[in-house]
């Protein structure tokens, strides 16, 4: 049994060094940061006049390309960023606006509707802490005095 040992650990030893496979050399890359939309504007743009055509949208901005007339409110036959930038906005809008309403059992953030009593407690046997009161509401400096 012992000699059975030696002979698997000597063959593991003298594996031949190309036993592991080298890197492919087309490998794919690492993952990258994903593109926002400026920078797809900016490579879209081929003329770099700041303008985004239909045909430069097809050819590297298939989003806008495919909502070309939404965003060109103007019929000008080319969008900006800030026609890029309002159509997304109000795309989020109309999003927000056709989601149900929150769920009855889901936690929402607590809101405060008016003052809070508050007391003094007792931190020690020896020590009594008091929690002031809030101020009163300051007037209005316009309200009329008497």
């Amino acid at each position: 049994m012992p000699r059975l040992l030696s002979l698997v650990i000597l063959s593991a030893l003298t594996l031949p060094a190309f036993a592991e496979e080298p890197p492919k050399e087309d490998a794919p890359r690492a993952h990258h940061a994903r593109v926002t939309w400026e920078q797809h504007f900016t490579q879209a743009n081929v003329a770099h006049d700041g303008h985004l055509t239909l045909e430069e949208a097809k050819g590297g901005y298939t989003l806008v390309a495919k909502h070309f007339s939404d965003i060109d409110v103007d019929g000008k036959g080319y969008v900006t960023e800030n026609d890029i930038r309002a159509w997304r906005a109000m795309r989020k809008a109309a999003h927000r606006l056709t989601q149900p309403a929150g769920d009855a059992l889901k936690p929402r953030n607590a809101i405060q509707l008016g003052p809070v009593e508050r007391k003094s407690f007792t931190a020690s046997a020896t020590q009594t802490v008091a929690i002031p009161a809030d101020p009163p509401p300051a007037q209005a400096e316009d309200a009329p005095k008497d």
